[in-house]
């Protein structure tokens, strides 16, 4: 069932970002994260850091997995 409702969810998208210094996952056009994840955006690379502060686009679920895998590992 959260699977589905992930994969629903994703139809509007997700942009992966930065909220107050740490990697941060939003539904496409909302104000708020609906998750911060505990690892420091200026832990990663400068060009990752600038990706993150521009907003990082997720189409599909195995997208946002991989991308999340990359940074958070």
């Amino acid at each position: 069932m959260k699977h589905r409702i992930l994969s629903i969810l994703l139809l509007f998208g997700y942009i992966v970002g930065v909220q107050d210094g740490f990697v941060a996952l939003w539904k496409d056009g909302q104000d708020r994260p609906i998750e911060v994840f505990p690892y420091s955006a200026v832990m990663l690379p400068k060009v990752d850091q600038e990706r993150l502060r521009d907003g990082i686009p997720i189409d599909n679920l195995n997208e946002l997995h991989r991308l999340l895998e990359d940074y958070l590992s």
